[in-house]
């Protein structure tokens, strides 16, 4: 593995990862697949395809869009120039000489099937064209423009991976307007003139068959269906297995296996234990730099204890609390969903930290609204001290947490570009990770930073300083799983709600707009973190009754995590409203 960076016809650097087989040489030229993140992703989403083909003999080129991952960042205007970037490692597989030319497939998911469908565009401008078929991962024929590119693919092979229960692709109407689920995609007269070559729906006597090739000449159309979402496609062995079969069949297999022989788990396990390392190592690094003089005043003189909480009145205050937190939660999360999505400025140029910041905004805020009522109404009547829980911080102590803070995250960092130059590995579990950027993503990363230090902050204060009591078990383990499941559960209530009806009808609750469609997919990794968070909080808080020090390390790898791991589109705002 390689990482290069190439240059597209448009001028932009774009990021890629070239896997070259051993038995791919000069002399015994390898087939090539080329593969392509969605929106708000990089090109490491594409792992498990890309370990799969590459074991198989095929020589395989990740790449990242424009704004993605490290591809370099572009103005709205050229955002989808080159085939958003796409065309530089087509280019570039033409000309690699232990490639075969006559056998080079590209496969995107999502916005990077609508990549496919433009550099396809692109490929028949050209003299000899290049791609020879393409796989769309719950995507299909219409580009990000909106563009119809069905009638380009010639005499191309061409398959989709139409999953059955996707947000976004594969929702198609009855002939009464109403809106018919993706599961039910195949009996479509998209699907059926998909599969008989653009002939129209009338050339097919029946709905299509999952699985089946439709073949004409040498080419073939087929619709593979799995049991998955849109996001699972990223993680789903039979989505995996419909890709190998289909290039093994249009493009050969210098080493053919079973498609069901697949070992990307493997590596999504190890890239597990990456992130439980990193977790251990911020929390470990903490511990052991308090023995630093410089820091040694940031321990804790004896271990704080949970609050024991004996009358009415403070059970009522801390459920009537959590609940209140919860309910708010989910409401602020469909706010900023409906009125923040899609509405990024040239100084706030990435959808997604924006729309999470302003969620953790809001509940923040909130959060120390609760915190200052139950204070005033009933804690400083009964004993609650700003001192005594950690609250109150002197200045000295304050400065020397923020550096304490940030050395950890620094360091924390450094192991992340460490696994990542000597490796080319992030640590990734499907939508859990952290991956390596480039500076332009730290002075992002600084734009949003208040936003989360505000959740993250006065989560902590309120986890520990507030909420540390024997209400949950007298150890204190009860209790923390308690404020984790609370943290938590105002977005395990939407995911809940969106996916419900999902098993029966096969549609989500809420779909009228994009925002809404990926909603519940942002949700995944928040659930996880939101969880954790009170864990990892309470762990730091016991050795410093401090509750400043582990939110703002929350804080600064939660935005890093953020920015790292989505698009950037500068002054980017008006072209994700008008296409998203």
């Amino acid at each position: 593995m390689k990482e290069l960076k190439l240059m597209d016809p448009s001028g932009y650097a774009v990021s890629a990862l070239l896997y070259r087989p051993d038995t791919a040489t000069v002399e015994n030229k390898a087939p090539c697949i080329i593969t392509v993140e969605g929106w708000y992703n990089n090109k490491e989403m594409q792992d498990l395809y890309s370990v799969e083909y590459a074991r198989r003999g095929y020589v395989v080129v990740a790449v990242d869009m424009h704004g993605h991952g490290n591809t370099d960042n572009t103005p709205a205007a050229d955002l989808y120039s080159s085939a958003v970037g796409v065309e530089a490692a087509v280019q570039m597989a033409g000309n690699l000489p232990y490639v075969d030319t006559q056998r080079i497939g590209i496969t995107g998911h999502s916005s990077g099937g609508a990549a496919s469908n433009m550099v396809v565009a692109l490929d028949n401008q050209r003299k000899t064209p290049l791609i020879s078929a393409v796989l769309f991962q719950a995507a299909t024929w219409v580009d990000d423009l909106g563009e119809d590119h069905s009638a380009d693919f010639g005499d191309r092979s061409v398959g989709i991976i139409a999953d059955r229960y996707d947000e976004f692709f594969f929702w198609t109407q009855d002939a009464q307007g109403n809106d018919v689920a993706p599961r039910d995609f195949l009996k479509s007269d998209d699907a059926k003139n998909f599969v008989s070559f653009n002939k129209g729906a009338q050339a097919m006597t029946q709905d299509v068959q999952a699985g089946q090739y439709y073949e004409n000449g040498d080419a073939f159309r087929v619709i593979y269906q799995p049991n998955c979402t849109h996001p699972w496609v990223h993680f789903s062995a039979e989505s995996v297995g419909n890709g190998v079969n289909f290039f093994e069949k249009v493009l050969g297999a210098p080493n053919p296996l079973p498609a069901s022989n697949q070992v990307w788990q493997w590596k999504a396990a190890f890239n597990f234990l990456g992130l439980v390392g990193i977790v251990m190592f911020l929390l470990s690094f903490v511990v052991v730099a308090l023995d630093i003089p410089y820091f040694h005043i940031l321990r804790a003189s004896e271990q704080p204890q949970p609050a024991q909480v004996k009358d009415l009145s403070g059970k009522l205050w801390f459920w009537g609390s959590l609940a209140a937190c919860a309910v708010f939660s989910l409401a602020s999360y469909m706010w900023v969903i409906q009125n923040v999505y899609s509405k990024t400025t040239k100084l706030f140029t990435q959808t997604g930290p924006l729309t999470m910041g302003v969620w953790c905004v809001l509940n923040g805020v909130f959060a120390l609204a609760v915190l200052a009522a139950y204070y005033f109404f009933y804690g400083k009547k009964n004993g609650f001290s700003p001192a005594g829980s950690g609250l109150a911080i002197s200045p000295q102590k304050l400065w020397r947490t923020v550096v304490l803070a940030m050395l950890t995250c620094g360091l924390a960092f450094l192991i992340l570009f460490f696994a990542d130059y000597f490796f080319q590995t992030d640590f990734r579990l499907w939508v859990l990770t952290m991956k390596a950027f480039e500076a332009d993503k730290v002075l992002i990363g600084l734009r949003y930073l208040p936003l989360f230090l505000i959740f993250y902050v006065v989560n902590s204060v309120a986890v520990n300083c507030f909420n540390y009591n024997t209400i949950g078990g007298r150890k204190g383990w009860g209790n923390t799983v308690l404020l984790g499941l609370f943290n938590a559960l105002g977005a395990i209530a939407f995911v809940a709600l969106q996916y419900g009806s999902a098993p029966g009808n096969g549609m989500l609750r809420w779909y009228s707009t994009e925002g809404w469609r990926i909603s519940g997919i942002w949700l995944y990794p928040a659930i996880v973190y939101l969880f954790i968070t009170p864990f990892m909080t309470r762990y730091i808080y016991k050795k410093t009754r401090n509750p400043y020090l582990c939110g703002i390390i929350n804080a600064i790898i939660i935005t890093m995590l953020c920015v790292a791991n989505t698009t950037t589109v500068l002054g980017g705002g008006a072209v994700v409203a008008a296409n998203y």
